[in-house]
């Protein structure tokens, strides 16, 4: 694609900033329970920064096997979408991830503080195959939507 091919789609983004905070716990949580369970974001793109404390992100691997995210001093962390894993007809997949709980003896050390930047195109902005990411003669993974559209569906799908 065109280095501006993105220009006009997200020259109006609709992103947001989060600050997340995630306390010690100051009692055992149940075995297996999560700080934020498993997903892919929404968007495009969400660009982390955050502290390498005991418990925390998690990536499922094409294998099946969720793995620690090492978190490299003075780094981000950038994980792909939703929306740009349907721009790539999934030839960049959306990043399915959680967050886990501090192992008990390492709890009162595990305050995790982090800066999420979650990036999304204009609201109107058409998402749909890029060319080359279907086989020709092949159809597209996921109907043709925009930004707006396609978040809005998931904020209802999750309010539930």
């Amino acid at each position: 694609m065109p280095e501006t091919f993105f220009a006009d789609k997200i020259d109006r983004h609709i992103s947001r900033l989060r600050v997340r905070n995630y306390p010690a716990p100051t009692t055992l949580p149940p075995p297996n329970q999560l700080r934020a369970g498993a997903h892919a974001d929404y968007g495009s793109l969400t660009i982390l920064r955050t502290e390498d404390r005991p418990g925390g992100l998690q990536v499922l691997n094409r294998a099946g096997t969720w793995f620690d995210v090492p978190v490299a001093p003075d780094s981000f962390i950038v994980n792909i979408g939703e929306l740009m894993a349907r721009w790539t007809n999934e030839r960049w997949k959306a990043t399915l991830h959680r967050l886990v709980n501090p192992p008990p003896e390492q709890a009162p050390m595990s305050r995790r503080r982090s800066l999420v930047f979650f990036h999304n195109p204009n609201h109107d902005a058409p998402v749909a195959a890029l060319p080359g990411t279907v086989p020709d003669g092949g159809v597209p993974k996921y109907p043709s939507t925009t930004s707006g559209e396609h978040l809005r569906a998931q904020f209802v799908r999750t309010q539930v």
